[in-house]
Order: C-alpha cells, then structure tokens, then sequence
C-alpha cells in the first residue's frame, strides 16, 4: 500500500469508529464499503484490519461505559453467538463460492427490506423480549460473523426493537460484538490467518480509533432516541445494498 492509500483508510477508520461510538455498530459497514468502492485493498485483507481495530475500539469504549451494559441480553447472546460463529466459518470453508453468494445476496435483500421498514417505524416494541430473542439473534449473528464477516444485523434489529436506553443499546450491541470478535480474531490466529501487514496497518489505524472514540462520547450531536434508531435503521439498509452488489 502506498502512503496516500494508507492514510485513507486510516481517515476512513475513524469516520466508522466515530459513527460506532455513536451508534454500537458500523465500523466494519463503513471500512469494508469504502474499501469495496475506493479498490484500497483486498477484502480479505480488510476484514482481518477492521477485526483488528474493531476490538481495540470496543475494549476502550467499554473502559468507561461498561456500566450501560444489559448483562443478560449479552450474555444469552455471546451463548448463541459463540457455537454460530464457528458452525459459519465451517460453511466458509465448505460452501461453494456460488452458494457462498447467493446466501450473501440473500443476508442483503433480507437486511435491506428489513431496515426500510424500520426507518419507516422507528419506535421500540411494547415489552421486552424473552431470552430465546436474544440466543436467537446471537446466534445468527455468529453465523453470519463467521461466513461474512458481518455480525451486526439480527443483534441490531433485535436491541433497537427493544424498549431500552439508547445507552444501553449501544454498550450492549460492544459488549456482543468484542466476544464474537476476540473469537474470531483468535480462530484466524491459531490458523495462520493474520500476518504482519495486518498488523502494521492496525496498530496505524490504533491513534486515529482512540481519538474518533473520545471525540464521539464526549461530543454526541443533538438527535432523539427516534432520530438515531432511524439513522441505525438507514446504516443496516446501506449494508443490505452492500451485500447485494458485493
């Protein structure tokens, strides 16, 4: 990679870890995008960086809002989370490159049907869901960590339905993601899946992540709780888009 190229993912890494301090999600959504559209680097190569920075942003966030976290909600999730996400690394390894599409084309259309329809009708259900919800919405988030990479839309879907703080949203939706990712991040480590390039450009990308961090929980913008479930719902339908054209 050259330097202006390093240093535009590096921007484009802190833009999605600024929108993730936000949010409790994205930062995979707008690298991965970026980096499919800019021709930056390979996918592959992204992903493992975006897993990487993904876990150092989640852990510092957590360092001070840990407290937000709906324990149980993240507990029966990870349970789901963690058998999933090696059952879909499994299918990654097995799966033709052509069901390995369709079943990403299928994730997309389902994702962007679904986000338009909750920009449309933002507001959380009456009452909280059950535990099933939450070991059923990890554990297709597992699964589609471990095939694609992107574990962010059932345990989305499912929290900003849910009848909760936003701050607890947020800390929750880290708290589900740094499991599934120190899970996956090790798997690829065992595996011989990450070398030191990936490393070089994680630890670039390390300063740029802390300061879009500290920027986001010290500086929110004025937006209802509706306003931000809605700008949650407009991310999903981009990712949806992504998946499709992927």
């Amino acid at each position: 990679m050259t330097l202006t190229t390093e240093l535009t993912f590096v921007a484009v890494v802190f833009l999605g870890a600024y929108v993730q301090t936000l949010s409790g999600f994205a930062l995979g959504l707008i690298v991965m995008g970026a980096v499919t559209w800019l021709g930056l680097a390979p996918i592959a190569f992204s992903a493992a960086v975006v897993a990487l920075t993904s876990m150092f942003q989640i852990g510092l966030q957590l360092q001070r809002e840990h407290h937000h976290v709906a324990w149980r909600n993240a507990l029966y999730a990870g349970l789901g989370a963690a058998p999933a996400l090696f059952l879909g690394l499994w299918l990654l390894d097995t799966l033709s490159l052509d069901a390995q599409l369709w079943l990403r084309r299928l994730l997309g259309g389902f994702i962007l049907v679904g986000g338009l329809l909750l920009m449309l009708r933002p507001h959380p259900r009456p009452r909280p869901s059950g535990a099933h919800r939450d070991l059923l919405m990890g554990g297709l988030g597992g699964l589609f960590g471990g095939l694609f990479s992107t574990a962010g839309p059932p345990m989305v879907y499912h929290l900003y339905r849910e009848p909760l703080p936003l701050d607890t949203i947020r800390t929750t939706l880290l708290a589900v993601f740094g499991c599934i990712t120190v899970i996956r991040n090790g798997y690829l480590g065992i595996t011989g899946e990450l070398d030191m390039e990936m490393l070089r450009l994680s630890l670039l990308c390390v300063p740029a992540v802390y300061l879009a961090t500290r920027l986001g929980q010290r500086y929110r913008p004025p937006i209802s709780e509706n306003g931000m479930r809605r700008f949650a719902f407009a991310l999903l339908t981009l990712l949806g888009v992504g998946l499709l054209l992927a």
